[in-house]
């Protein structure tokens, strides 16, 4: 044997065995998520006292993203095989999905069987124009095309997945791609809501900058802070029916300086993660009046010097890693968040969200949420010593 080709030989069984390892590695990591998911997520060894729990703690990923990966994949699996009833086996309800800017909710597994949104519609005669409609074509066949994890919690995996649908001919028909919330609820994992946008064949790679742009401006939100005026935000929201995916107890940065940061990601008894409301002019001018006080504001800015971390200055709406996943001219799949900074130009803590922001009658607005999760709060440092 040449030296070239027994080099060649030893770089595969190397290869091989690298492979079996990080394989039976995963398989391992994903039984001890399985294991694990029943119990309540635990306090890690050295939160801070007034401190939200953070991704230096393998408590926020080490279940739920083997979870989140693995649901995702299962679901690709069922997807492309038609099979319906093995879909709704991975879904929470009520379910929620966004089949462009209005956010549809399916109440039961019964109800995804009888009525499927348009994206999970396996039938190739639908009634057209309607919730039910649907995009699949006879003899059309899926192309998986990339899962990525982008968020995660101890509860709570945000994931993104890509494929692309064939006609029986091998011509491509369109891509679809899509954003996923995968959840455990009271001890079993599976997706409470997702987004989808369908782009055909001929117009895959088209960039819509106006969309873009319309997605990362923030401004009105982030300037709420600063004028301590509750009507600046009005128009960050989208109108119509919205959805969320809301962990339990409260926003982490209250509970976090409350020294109650573990509240959020109970478990036992949480039946349902989905937030899904009808947003109106009114009921927008209901909870937002122009005379609002701005204790709520005073409020926020106090909790920084109370997590020992100085105090507050500004909050940037815009991470540097933001980015809009998937774009139409009408929608926008979007990875962001928020730094908070002292007064100082330190860092406080940030934030990380997967939303869908849409557009509807000339005005874009974030419609859903399906991920808001904290990868770095500095109150675990700094009270610490």
């Amino acid at each position: 044997m040449s030296e070239s080709l027994k080099q060649t030989e030893d770089q595969t069984v190397t290869d091989r065995r690298s492979f079996l390892t990080v394989a039976a590695l995963s398989a391992g990591v994903a039984g001890l998520a399985m294991a694990q998911q029943t119990a309540e997520p635990q306090a890690p060894t050295g939160l801070g006292p007034r401190a939200m729990v953070d991704n230096r703690f393998p408590v926020t990923y080490a279940t739920s993203v083997p979870q989140g990966v693995n649901l995702l994949t299962q679901y690709f699996v069922a997807f492309s095989e038609r099979n319906l009833k093995g879909i709704a086996d991975l879904l929470h309800f009520p379910f929620a999905t966004f089949e462009g800017t209005e956010a549809v909710t399916v109440q039961t597994p019964a109800d995804l069987l009888a009525h499927p949104p348009a994206s999970l519609n396996m039938s190739t005669d639908p009634a057209r124009f309607t919730t039910n409609d649907g995009y699949l074509k006879p003899g059309a066949y899926d192309v998986l095309d990339g899962i990525e994890v982008l968020a995660y919690d101890p509860v709570l995996c945000g994931l993104s997945l890509r494929y692309n649908r064939y006609g029986s001919d091998g011509k491509k028909l369109h891509r679809c791609e899509g954003i996923y919330s995968i959840t455990n609820n009271d001890g079993r994992w599976g997706i409470q809501m997702m987004s989808t946008i369908f782009t055909p064949a001929q117009m895959t790679g088209v960039v819509f900058t106006d969309t873009i742009e319309a997605a990362k401006r923030r401004i009105d939100h982030d300037l709420a802070y600063q004028v301590s005026d509750r009507s600046v935000d009005a128009p960050t929201g989208q109108l119509g029916r919205t959805a969320a995916v809301a962990n339990q107890g409260g926003q982490p940065w209250t509970l976090g300086p409350a020294g109650r940061a573990m509240e959020q990601f109970k478990v036992k008894g949480v039946k349902s993660r989905l937030r899904v409301s009808e947003v109106t002019k009114e009921s927008v001018a209901k909870i937002q009046p122009s005379a609002d006080p701005v204790a709520d504001y005073a409020g926020y800015r106090a909790l920084f010097p109370k997590s020992g971390v100085g105090n507050w200055g500004w909050v940037y709406g815009e991470l540097p890693e933001t980015r809009v996943l998937h774009a139409s001219f009408d929608k926008a799949h979007m990875f962001s968040g928020a730094i908070r900074f002292t007064v100082a130009g330190e860092e406080a803590s940030y934030n990380t969200d997967l939303s869908v922001i849409t557009y509807k009658k000339g005005h874009w607005g974030r419609a859903g949420t399906l991920a808001y999760t904290t990868p770095h709060d500095r109150s675990n440092d700094v009270l610490r010593g």
